[in-house]
């Protein structure tokens, strides 16, 4: 598009009601948001969450995908501050600040009232001066090399504690790298055993006990057999789930349980008829 030949006071005018239009079309934006959320639609796009749909199926950036997602949900929980974000006294930048220092629904709404208008630098001075926090040190990934990613987070003085004393345990020299890949491992299993069943022990149950309680046996199956959700793929917060419900009679056999993540889950249920409405998930 050329714009060289509009006139100066056109030119200013318009882009302030491409403004006002842009913000609009935001505010209709988060509305749409909300209802993929309520119902999981991204699930029949097999994607894990609406921040992978709205990364890989809508084009953002991790941040502004976030950004869309936080307020969409705030929006749903405070339907005034649409107007704010329509008149641009609010914008995606606070309205995120804001949630990440303020839980507190009631005290939430007070907060964007005194940000209102305010940049990036002054509504964070205005945080903290507000809840007398420090700001939440974000992990940073940044890939390196092929196989190499450089990770940066913070750690409680319990936490490294812990760290130090398993080195000690361990009684050997041991690189970060080396140290995180037992410690995930050894988490590995034990979450296996105990959500996954993955052990040769087992209590046994009659058919007549058993109920919606779905068998060690079958649990082991399944999960050597999915290792992942069924729909989208992700290994994220795995379920097992009734193919045919077992409120409609499905048995808790290898053949009818399946493994689906919490939201393929819910979505699944909804598209049923079994929920109304999948409940949400705080976060990504």
């Amino acid at each position: 598009m050329r714009l060289n030949h509009v006139a100066n006071k056109i030119l200013l005018s318009d882009t302030k009601k491409l403004a006002g239009v842009e913000r609009e079309a935001l505010v209709k934006l988060l509305h749409h948001l909300r209802e993929i959320d309520k119902r999981k639609l991204y699930c029949d796009l097999k994607y894990s969450s609406l921040f992978a749909y709205c990364v890989h199926e809508l084009g953002y950036s991790e941040g502004a995908a976030h950004r869309r997602i936080v307020a969409s949900r705030a929006l749903a929980e405070m339907p005034e501050i649409e107007k704010k974000i329509e008149e641009g006294s609010l914008n995606l930048t606070t309205i995120s600040l804001v949630n990440q220092f303020i839980d507190d629904p009631i005290q939430k709404r007070d907060v964007l009232k005194e940000v209102e208008n305010l940049t990036k630098t002054e509504c964070e001075q205005k945080l903290f001066e507000i809840t007398g926090k420090e700001e939440r040190a974000k992990d940073k990934k940044k890939r390196i090399s092929k196989d190499k990613v450089q990770v940066a987070f913070v750690l409680t003085d319990e936490t490294m504690n812990l760290v130090d004393q398993l080195k000690n345990l361990l009684g050997k020299e041991m690189e970060m790298d080396q140290l995180v890949q037992f410690m995930a491992k050894k988490a590995i299993e034990a979450v296996e055993k105990t959500k996954f069943k993955q052990t040769k022990s087992e209590t046994s149950l009659s058919p007549a006990k058993v109920g919606r309680a779905i068998p060690a046996s079958v649990k082991r199956t399944v999960y050597a057999r999915d290792k992942k959700c069924t729909n989208c793929g992700t290994t994220h917060n795995l379920n097992y789930d009734h193919i045919i419900p077992y409120s409609m009679g499905g048995p808790a056999t290898v053949q009818n349980v399946r493994l689906l993540c919490f939201e393929c889950n819910q979505r699944a249920r909804f598209r049923m008829g079994l929920e109304k409405s999948p409940p949400r998930r705080v976060g990504k």
